[in-house]
């Protein structure tokens, strides 16, 4: 019975080459890119997620919606809640499965609501601007 350890030789089982086989270089690097490029898209993805649904259900914002002065707020007015937020991931998700038609609609939708925005009920209104102080 074998413990994995011996090298592959090609051989049937049982086979005890004393000249293996052995991968080289590239195959290696091949294998090794695989591994890197399908960790980075999970990572990617679950970063990704947490992203955007902890900074709009704490904030009603995105870092990218704070530069661009918008926010994210239910149609009732009220703040995005954690389930409002999940919902609206989700429905990020089925508008990059609709190949962005999703997106699009907002150019077309009298609130400028987008097919994620319809499935969580919420809405992209700007920041009011804070009035500023005069010098003193």
């Amino acid at each position: 019975m074998s413990d994995g350890n011996e090298a592959v030789t090609g051989g049937g089982a049982g086979s005890h080459d004393t000249n293996p086989a052995y991968s080289g270089f590239w195959i290696r690097l091949a294998g090794w890119l695989i591994d890197v490029i399908l960790l980075a898209l999970v990572s990617w993805g679950i970063v990704n997620v947490v992203y955007f649904i902890a900074l709009w259900a704490w904030r009603g914002q995105t870092l990218g919606q704070m530069v661009a002065n918008v926010k994210v707020v239910r149609t009732d007015g009220s703040p995005v809640d954690l389930r409002t937020a999940v919902l609206r991931y989700l429905g990020y998700l089925v508008c990059v499965l609709t190949l962005g038609i999703g997106f699009l609609i907002i150019a077309f939708d009298s609130r400028k609501q987008g097919l994620h925005d319809k499935i969580a009920d919420t809405y992209v209104v700007p920041v009011p601007s804070r009035p500023r102080r005069a010098a003193a």
